[in-house]
């Protein structure tokens, strides 16, 4: 059985509270034009998903499995903040995850740049690369088009 929310939440609150910390997080608030406190406002948890995460009407729902390591996953909880502030404060709507090709959807992009920037902040440019690469892997990007794909998701504190 699943833990409850109210079991999840003190790791939520931890994650968000690290997640503050980072100069990846206060960017991206000073990009959108918020405060950076606006990540407690944002309501999370933890549920049953076929993803790692997902961001729905600016609610942010991570997938159980995470649950084992959050501390290492918060990666994701970067990534979907972005998805927040994009439904949230964006000009419109944004497209779907399943609207059209994943990797080439602008917002999914954008997530996933700010997810390896962290990455790269927190673990190293090789982590965000690995991770990118898993990304690539995980949805049958052609070899020829993994150099293109690369550029688009990655982003690394050595090129910044």
């Amino acid at each position: 059985m699943n833990p409850s929310h109210k079991e999840t939440l003190p790791i939520l609150e931890e994650g968000k509270n690290k997640i503050k910390e980072s100069d990846t997080y206060k960017e991206l608030c000073k990009e959108h034009g918020v405060d950076e406190d606006i990540i407690d406002l944002i309501p999370m948890a933890f549920s049953d998903l076929d993803v790692s995460a997902r961001t729905e009407n600016g609610c942010i729902y991570f997938n159980y499995k995470l649950l084992d390591n959050f501390d290492s996953n918060l990666h994701y909880m970067l990534h979907e903040f972005t998805h927040a502030l994009q439904q949230c404060w964006g000009d419109g709507p944004t497209q779907g995850a399943d609207d059209g090709e994943y990797l080439d959807n602008k917002f999914e992009q954008e997530g996933f740049q700010v997810q390896t920037k962290y990455l790269s902040e927190t673990e190293g440019d090789g982590a965000a690369e690995a991770y990118t690469e898993k990304v690539m892997n995980h949805h049958d990007v052609p070899e020829n088009d993994k150099e293109k794909r690369k550029k688009d998701l990655l982003n690394l504190a050595s090129m910044i």
